[in-house]
């Protein structure tokens, strides 16, 4: 129980120290982590049914191609227009902490430029607190998503391409059973 007390309140003293602009970095980290393992979910959802749907034989090749091209617009198009807005969040997180570097230096040299006693180098101390704070935290939230991302990419490129070949195959079974199909 008392590290529970201990973790809450540490984690008090950084969202204090951090100010504003941390728990910004903190929203958006949360939102693009939900998103790339939203995302990831969804194209594991999405090859699994591509694997069940489209491998049946009692069907019309016509029709599974046309169910085929309509399944993979819907589907594939709804992890294609995520990851944009993924790589857009990261470059967030990373610019949210250069923001609070730039605020906690303003708020140091503003401390620095007063020249009263006590107070000024404990403003200057909360300044520079708050600048690595939120430089640590940008980059904490930036960098492992970075790697989550190129990961999801590649899995995304692999799925494309099985679904490329998938359909060649398909359309290829089409034209030479003109006559049957």
């Amino acid at each position: 129980m008392s590290f529970l007390y201990a973790v809450s309140n540490e984690l008090q003293t950084l969202i204090r120290e951090g100010g504003y602009v941390l728990c910004a970095i903190l929203v958006v980290g949360m939102w693009v982590y939900t998103m790339i393992f939203s995302t990831w979910c969804g194209l594991i959802k999405f090859e699994g049914q591509l694997d069940r749907e489209f491998m049946s034989e009692g069907d019309s090749k016509r029709f599974i191609v046309r169910e085929f091209a309509v399944f993979e617009l819907d589907r594939l198009a709804w992890v294609e227009r995520r990851t944009p807005v993924i790589g857009v969040m990261i470059g967030v997180c990373t610019l949210g902490g250069l923001l609070g570097t730039v605020s906690g230096m303003l708020a140091t040299f503003s401390s620095m430029a007063t020249l009263s006693s006590v107070s000024t180098m404990e403003k200057i101390a909360s300044g520079i607190s708050e600048a690595l704070v939120t430089t640590q935290a940008g980059l904490l939230m930036a960098i492992p998503a970075a790697f989550l991302y190129a990961l999801l990419l590649r899995r995304l490129a692999i799925v494309k391409a099985k679904t490329e070949g998938e359909m060649y195959k398909e359309i290829r079974a089409c034209d030479l059973g003109r006559g049957g199909a």
